[in-house]
Parts: structure tokens; sequence; C-alpha cells
């Protein structure tokens, strides 16, 4: 601090007696009061240092007061010399004093004096202990934690402020925080015992700061490699099932795998796992009838060759496809062109959903393009190859069905054997009373078909019956949905609609200008019950038809 001190007791005497002085004038034959605080000092923190003041005249009274600064205990005091023990402070601080001088002839004269205090800050101590696990020496998989919570700060008034960990040496190892008055870190897996070294360095309120290391021994695994192959999963025929074992660990971290499906005694499942070597693999759910457990083991290895396994449950349950064939589509378009089937443009097209979408998946029993499939039976049905170039009646392995196989060629019309294909009947059908049903036309006998009787519907059905025809004699008409069944639409630009592998046979469409086949179905228009629903194999369009004209037929029985 610059300041101008006022000069000794002489030269006081000078000043006096041109009129100056440090205080108030109480008469022009007064003696004028000074006094000299000294110079600025500087002293340690908490240590005594003096103060003292040269006054004149002698025999006033000294008084000594902190202006500003830090608090130091004691003031005001008095006294020519006193003795002042430097406070504690955080950082170096500076403390003005001022002193006054009541002489005795009542002038009051003063004087300042900075004390610079330097501080004189002790370093922290830095203190480590682990304190998880609670019990005993930590395995793989524990949770460790280190605990600063006992490192303390010497001085009086100071404390601790900060942290800082730091791994110094062993394996390599995860924390959420390296600045928290904990470190926590979990035991990793080891084929060795290893110690794992830190450094903690604490910071206390003045920034001081001091470190101290520590270490941990953390042992070997029982197990050097931990297989997972994951979850428990449930999927759905046909469904792309992934398999993922990258959660399984080694010391390293790194691994191979190898996958395999593990067939349970009585199961005939068969699953192809696409890359069996790759950690995370797929395959293609396969086809189902009931809900089946499918299990599948994964071998894991490290570099060094150790190796552990671990299995998956895969529950997987039937796709709900229905009882009933599919529209034969395979194929999506947009308004004009063949379109990828996954085009979110155009969902849910026939080939994206139902039975056909998975037809290369299916488990089929016989044959059939796309998803269709059948069997071919023999006359007294009983199952043929499915390379038998001659069989009488067809089953649909889907809904159960058995359908008749039409003849072709045995002669001409009315001299044709009972099932040929060219015969044509009116839509006449029984009730189990032998009412016949609303609408139903009789067409006469030997007229568009060979029976004696009639060439209506009921009279075709009665002879192929009675002929026990393919080892039944249920044999009926069938609804519209069981005929649409029969119908490929994806053989769009083929002469007619039916896989002619199992349904050969079909009459010329030029015989009639057409290739309707009756369905049991009346169709109610409101006004009568003379017509019935037919399709039309050709296009595989329906129509309402007079009963009274006439159509093909083609009979259906369950087994």
């Amino acid at each position: 601090m610059n300041r101008t001190k006022i000069l000794p007791f002489v030269l006081g005497l000078l000043l006096a007696a041109c009129g100056g002085g440090g205080g108030s004038d109480s008469g022009s034959n007064t003696e004028n009061a000074s006094i000299n605080a000294g110079e600025d000092v500087t002293v340690l923190e908490k240590s005594l240092f003096s103060l003292s003041a040269l006054v004149s005249p002698s025999g006033g009274t000294v008084s000594w007061q902190v202006l500003s600064g830090p608090n130091v205990e004691g003031f005001p005091q008095e006294g020519m010399e006193i003795e002042v023990t430097a406070p504690d402070v955080k950082s170096d601080s500076e403390t003005v004093f001022k002193v006054d001088y009541l002489a005795p002839n009542g002038q009051v004269v003063s004087d300042q004096v900075s004390v610079f205090i330097t501080s004189q800050n002790q370093l922290p101590i830095p203190v480590v202990l682990q304190t998880l696990p609670s019990e005993g020496q930590s395995q793989y998989l524990d949770t460790v934690e280190l605990s600063a919570a006992e490192s303390s700060d010497p001085d009086e008034n100071g404390q601790v402020v900060g942290y800082l960990w730091e791994q110094v040496s062993g394996p390599t190892l995860s924390f959420s925080s390296t600045t928290e008055q904990t470190l926590q870190f979990v035991h990793p897996l080891l084929v060795t015992n290893q110690a794992a070294k830190f450094r903690l360095t604490v910071t206390d309120d003045e920034d001081g700061s001091a470190s101290t290391e520590y270490s941990v021994t953390l042992l070997k695994a029982d197990q050097p490699v931990i297989a997972d192959a994951g979850e428990v999963q449930t999927a759905i025929e046909f469904d792309t099932v992934t398999l993922d074992a990258t959660q399984s660990k080694t010391a390293s971290g790194q691994f191979s795998c190898l996958w395999q499906h593990l067939v349970q005694t009585g199961q005939n499942t068969m699953v192809t796992i696409n890359e069996p070597s790759q950690c995370i693999t797929q395959f293609v759910a396969p086809d189902v009838d009931v809900t089946t457990e499918l299990s599948f083991q994964v071998t894991v290895t490290d570099p060094n060759g150790y190796s552990a396994t671990d299995t998956v449950t895969v529950n997987l349950e039937p796709k709900a496809l229905g009882l009933i064939q599919d529209s034969g589509l395979d194929t999506c378009f947009d308004a004009s062109t063949e379109i990828d089937c996954d085009d979110a443009d155009y969902p849910e097209q026939d080939a994206d959903i139902g039975r056909d979408s998975v037809a290369d998946f299916l488990d089929k029993v016989g044959q059939g393009r796309a998803a269709f499939d059948y069997t071919k039976l023999n006359e007294f049905a009983d199952e043929l190859p499915d390379t038998a170039s001659q069989f009488s009646c067809v089953r649909d392995n889907v809904n159960g069905l058995i359908w008749e196989v039409k003849l072709s060629g045995t002669g001409t019309l009315p001299n044709t054997d009972t099932r040929d294909s060219i015969n044509h009947y009116t839509w006449h059908i029984d009730r189990v009373s032998d009412a016949a049903y609303p609408g139903s036309v009789v067409s006469p006998a030997n007229s568009t078909c060979p029976s004696d009787t009639d060439c209506g519907i009921q009279a075709f059905i009665d002879e192929v019956n009675a002929s026990n025809f393919c080892g039944g004699s249920n044999w009926r008409l069938p609804t519209y949905f069981e005929l649409l069944s029969l119908i490929d639409f994806g053989r769009q630009g083929d002469s007619h609609l039916l896989d002619p592998d199992f349904f050969p046979n079909l009459p010329d469409a030029a015989e009639l200008g057409h290739l309707y086949y009756w369905s049991a179905q009346t169709s109610v228009d409101g006004r009568s019950l003379t017509q019935a629903f037919i399709l039309d194999m050709q296009t595989g369009n329906d129509l309402a038809y007079p009963k009274a004209n006439t159509a093909y037929v083609r009979l259906v029985r369950t087994p």
C-alpha cells in the first residue's frame, strides 16, 4: 500500500509552527498531534504478529479497528502496541487496520496499515477403502466398490471437495463415473488372477491436492467362457427366427460360435440354420401342425480354445392359414406390372398373405403347385405315388375332402360312362326326406347324360354312391367355397384354372361354350329360388345360373 506517513515528532513541531496537523486544532499555541502506524507487513495465516504506533505528544489514547478484509478476532482494542493473531484464510488476503490517537489536548489523528496474510494450506489426506462386496473376496460379476469417504482435510475449516479416480494397471474395466466419492465396477471374467491398481486424487477447498494408490486382487473365473444363447422365444411357423449369442462372455471379449438344432426324441421337425458358424444367425420356422418346442445349442469358443455351451428354446406355433386351399396367386402387381410383394404401396395382396405366401416352406403330404397339396387315390381310396398316371380320386390334404376324378372319351352322349367329363345336368337335389330342394329342375333321361332315370344332379349322385366309388357312399355336390378351393388363379392364361396333374380330362369348352360347374348354393335374389351358383373353371368367376340350364358336376365327399 502506498501511503504518506506522518513524520516523527521533530517534523511535527515544524508543521505546528506552520499551522498544519493531523487532527483537530484547539488553539494556536497548542502542539499538533500526530500518529504513525508503521509500514505494511506480510504474515502467515494463524501466526502471531504485533502492530505498534508512534504518537506525539504522548499521554493520549490509541485505538485500533479493522477497516476491511477477513475478520480478525479481538477488535476493536486499545494500546500503543498490540498482538494480533492472523485469521485462517482460504487464499492470500489483505486486512486493513485503522489506528486513531486521541491526544491529551483533545486532538484526534488517524493512520492505516495493511497486513498481507499469506494462506498456508495443509494438503488433504486421501484414504481408500473397499466397501463392496461386503463379505469376502469379489468374484466374477460381483460389484466392486472403492470409497474415498475417509479422506480428510487437516485444515480446521477445510474440506475435501473433489475426487478423481484413475486406473493405473490391470484388466480393462468399465466405470460409470470417476469423479464421485465412490468408484464402482463389475468384476470381469478372467482366466488368471490379476491385480487392478487405482490412483485416487483428492482436492480440498483451497485447491490443494494429494494422491494415493490402492490395489484390488481380481480372481479368475471358474469358467473362462460363458455361453449365452439368448432368451426363450415364441414364433409362428414360416417366420424368420433370429438366434443371437453375442451376449456370451470371454476374458478377451473375442469368441466364435457354432449353432446346431437339437432334435428331441420322437420329433421329426428338422431345421436348417442359415449360417450356423455366425453368432447371430437365422432360420425359417418349419411347418408344424401343433405347438412345437425346438431347442438350439450354441458352442462358444475363445481364442485360447476354451469353450462352453448354452441352449435356447423356441416355442413354435402353427400359422392360422385356415382349412381351405389358397388362391394360387404367387406374384404381386401394381396397376400394370409385377412388383415385389414387400412393396408398402400395394400391401396385403393374395401372394403376400395366406398359405401361398409360405408355399416354399410348407411340409406337404403330397404335391401341388403353389400351396396346393393333393394326394392321388385309387378306386379303393388307397394312396398312390405322386407320379401315378392312373388314379380315381384326389384327396385335398389341407381340408381332407376327397374329390371325384372324371373320365374322358368314354363315348358319345348319351352313351357315355356315368363319370364322363362331358356329362352335364340340371340343378336338382333331394332333401334327406327325398323331397327336392326348392327350385330343383329335372332334365329328361339320356338327354345330356347316360342316366336312364333323369339328367338331374341327384340322379348322378345316387348312381355314384350306389357304386361305392373310391370306398365311399357319401358323395355330394360341393358347396360354393369347397368348389372355389379347387381354382388356381395363378394359372391365368391357361385353358382352365384346375391343376391338370390332379384334375385331368376337363371337357372342351367349345362343347357347351363354357366350363360352368354347379355348386350346392341356391342364389337367393329376392324373387325366386330358380337359380344356383356356378363357378366358371375358365375364368374363376361365379354366376347365378338358372337351375333349368345344364352345367358340369364334380362330386366331393368327406373321408
